[in-house]
């Protein structure tokens, strides 16, 4: 039995009644399927998979469930820690709550019943960062009415290119931009070949492949620890893959992409300086693209872009947004990260204190806190 969490709705009887409880003995299987099966169809993030693997890095999941009527509404993992400096804990949503956010009385009901649980855990802020358009007005003043404010800052990407695989090969390479087209047929007809390669030897090479690219590029790396325990928990859990583009023997970029669902991500790629010409990571997306279709996915959520508001050849992103744009995605831009407050004081307090330790933390574990 999972325990209820109060208040529940108010409704009529010709009204759906809405209820959250929190999932506390969810199988893996069950919470993916309830994930996968919520509005929007979840991300990776919100994964069984990913919870425990931040639960080895001291983080609590909380996994919540919204009912209607006694039926799957929509679920949320949040991520429990104790804020240094500042009593009790941060509870974070990454990349969700998947709610029918059009419905405000389930928004309502999740997020009342969110509050309850969180002063239950002594959580003084709730962060969430949804995947709820910008546009979506109508969500952002509810969300803003029921007392969330912006975050000080984003912790994911806020804005991501989305690329349909429903249609066929040919209509996708049609909605590509004629150059990117061009450079992926030319690789492949001058002798670039991907393979898939998840050894542990291939992902340790991927590794010094990235901190060459940052080096070059200038962009910050996770630590050595994250991001190896992170691509073997999602290795482990059959959600990690690790492409590279090849010619001749040599490695020339790759790319490692995480599945969910019916959905894919551009976790993290790199590229060498060799054989630039050969155009090999235009090769390398798309033939990952026709293997996620193959796979059944539909989804390519590309990741990282410039806002649209600094979408110019000024920002550091925008060459990412160019090459990016050529595979015919489509913009999201989504609200952003969130946070609630619940102990005002103490949330005051970590909002004021989180900055001077977030770079603390990166200065000292060359690492990100969340």
């Amino acid at each position: 039995m999972q325990p209820a969490v109060e208040p529940q709705s108010d409704t009529s009887p010709t009204t759906p009644r809405y209820t959250m409880r929190e999932a506390r003995s969810a199988t893996r299987d069950e919470w993916n399927s309830w994930l996968e099966s919520s509005p929007g169809g979840g991300h990776i993030y919100q994964s069984h998979e990913w919870g425990e693997f931040k639960r080895t890095l001291n983080w609590k999941p909380v996994r919540l469930v919204l009912e209607r009527d006694g039926q799957l509404a929509g679920v949320g993992q949040f991520l429990v820690l104790n804020t240094p400096g500042v009593p009790g804990s941060l509870m974070y949503c990454t990349k969700g709550p998947w709610i029918p956010w059009e419905d405000e009385a389930a928004v309502s009901t999740f997020f009342k019943g969110v509050q309850t649980v969180a002063r239950r855990e002594g959580v003084h802020t709730v962060k969430i960062e949804p995947e709820v358009l910008e546009s979506q007005t109508a969500v952002k003043e509810q969300l803003l009415g029921f007392g969330f404010r912006k975050a000080r800052y984003d912790l994911q990407f806020k804005t991501t290119m989305i690329v349909d695989l429903s249609p066929t090969e040919e209509n996708i390479l049609a909605g590509m931009k004629n150059k990117t087209r061009y450079n992926a047929r030319l690789g492949a007809r001058r002798g670039v070949e991907i393979v898939e390669n998840n050894s542990i030897e291939a992902r340790e090479a991927f590794y010094e492949l990235m901190v060459e690219t940052a080096q070059r590029d200038n962009f910050f790396m996770r630590s050595h620890e994250y991001l190896t325990a992170a691509w073997q928990s999602m290795l482990d859990a059959g959600r990690m893959h690790l492409f590279f583009a090849q010619f001749e023997g040599r490695r020339l970029a790759a790319i490692l992409v995480y599945t969910f669902g019916e959905k894919y991500w551009y976790a993290v790629g790199a590229s060498s300086n060799e054989h630039r010409n050969l155009m090999p990571t235009y090769v390398l997306q798309w033939e990952v693209m026709r293997w996620a279709k193959q796979q059944g996915i539909t989804i390519y959520d590309m990741v990282a872009i410039p806002n649209p508001d600094n979408l110019n050849e000024e920002d550091s992103m925008y060459g990412l947004y160019k090459f990016k744009v050529g595979f015919g995605g489509e913009i999201a831009e989504f609200l952003g990260c969130l946070d609630l407050p619940i102990h005002k004081l103490r949330a005051a307090a970590w909002y004021r204190f989180e900055p001077l330790y977030y770079r603390a933390y990166q200065k000292l574990k060359h690492d990100v806190y969340y």
